[in-house]
């Protein structure tokens, strides 16, 4: 399963196949939205749009982002513990 980054829901890969067997190429299987290119900056920029929004996934998945140095983020542990805080409380 990955974890759609337009509204960060987890789609399990039987819903994917399955959205892919009925034509739905480039869109996310929940809500239809396209998806993002794969690159770096397409990823953060959607995530970046839910966490403006106050979504506790988003939130949470910006701080495994910051912990980890990925999407083109410099690793910054102190920010991911910060944006972990913020997704807990909400």
């Amino acid at each position: 399963s990955n974890v759609s980054l337009c509204c960060t829901k987890t789609v399990c890969n039987g819903c994917a196949l399955a959205a892919h067997q009925r034509g739905m190429l480039g869109r996310c299987p929940f809500c239809r939205t396209p998806l993002a290119d794969d690159d770096d900056e397409s990823c953060l920029a959607m995530a970046q749009k839910r966490v403006n929004k106050g979504d506790a996934e988003a939130i949470d998945f910006l701080g495994g982002a910051y912990y980890g140095g990925e999407l083109g983020l410099v690793k910054n542990v102190p920010r991911s513990i910060e944006l972990w805080t913020e997704a807990a409380e909400l």
